[in-house]
């Protein structure tokens, strides 16, 4: 069985989906006018519109789209505040608002990059991996230096089973920011699905040197360590994932893989047990069931 850590999920979701625009770049052009009533409508727009932004980055969705409904009651055409308020909608649990808000940040706007690129994160969340592609294509095809786009349609494209062309994709996604950790870790992936363990190494190892504290690209490259019967390099790789994030559920349960293999039963179950704590605080039923089950199978 091959020992692969995927990482495909939304890491740092709010500095992803959130445009580059300022809130008070957001000109309200159509509001504008010499009349005092037009003045107080922008400025009030402005206002919401920061205050939206300010509780998406302090984790208060609901807040926001009150905010942004405020900003679209006064000028129902900007797109940049459908953008905002899609990515709100989605944090909350409703794709399918969120895919409205960014297709009418499109239709307002069928040159904004960074639209297609959110609308693309949304459907790659939901598993519409032909339609995810079709919005990042078309980010680059306006935006072509579009680093994040090559990047997320290169994480589309292994996920449709596509690795080369996933390789392809995180490789332009370098070559044009050659400092972008995410891509080079998401290259390992993808060498280590073909099973070049070796190469998926080198790119962990590099993403690393660039941001060292990118817990999953240490928990991605113990693995690859695993995988070649290097136990102990392992360890370590799974122990400076948890010194860096102590609730890192995925590295306590590798490493309790990891120890099993070392004949270390005691330190493994301490492992799952403390994987299990905390997927079941995240919500993470599943694999909490699967750190009790690997307890069970050493406590019979």
């Amino acid at each position: 069985m091959r020992l692969i850590h995927n990482t495909i999920s939304l890491l740092g979701l709010t500095s992803i989906l959130i445009s580059p625009v300022a809130a008070s770049a957001i000109q309200l052009s159509q509001t504008r006018s010499t009349t005092t009533d037009s003045y107080i409508a922008q400025t009030s727009a402005n206002d919401f519109v920061q205050q939206g932004i300010q509780k998406l980055e302090t984790g208060d969705f609901r807040g926001a789209i009150d905010d942004f409904n405020q900003v679209l009651e006064i000028n129902p055409n900007l797109a940049p505040v459908y953008s905002y308020r899609g990515f709100a909608r989605f944090l909350l649990g409703n794709p399918e608002d969120a895919l409205a808000d960014l297709t009418q940040a499109i239709k307002l706007d069928p040159n904004n990059a960074q639209a297609y690129e959110n609308r693309g994160r949304i459907h790659l969340e939901m598993g519409n991996l032909q339609q995810a592609i079709n919005d990042f294509t078309k980010a680059i095809e306006i935006e072509p230096t579009f680093v994040r786009a090559y990047d997320d349609r290169g994480l589309a494209r292994r996920a449709q089973g596509d690795i080369q062309g996933a390789i392809s994709d995180f490789t332009q996604a370098i070559k044009l920011d050659p400092t972008y950790a995410l891509a080079y870790n998401n290259r390992g992936n993808a060498y280590s699905q073909l099973g070049d363990e070796e190469r998926a190494i080198a790119e962990y190892t590099q993403a690393i040197q660039i941001n060292p504290d990118l817990t999953f690209a240490y928990n991605n490259r113990g693995m690859a360590r695993l995988e070649l019967g290097r136990e102990k390099k392992a360890i370590a790789d799974f122990t400076k994932a948890i010194e860096i994030d102590p609730n890192d559920a995925q590295a306590y349960y590798s490493r309790g893989l990891t120890r099993i293999q070392l004949g270390n039963e005691e330190a493994a179950i301490a492992d799952f047990q403390k994987a299990a704590d905390l997927f079941r605080q995240q919500g993470q039923m599943t694999f909490y069931q699967n750190a009790l089950d690997q307890i069970q199978q050493i406590q019979p």
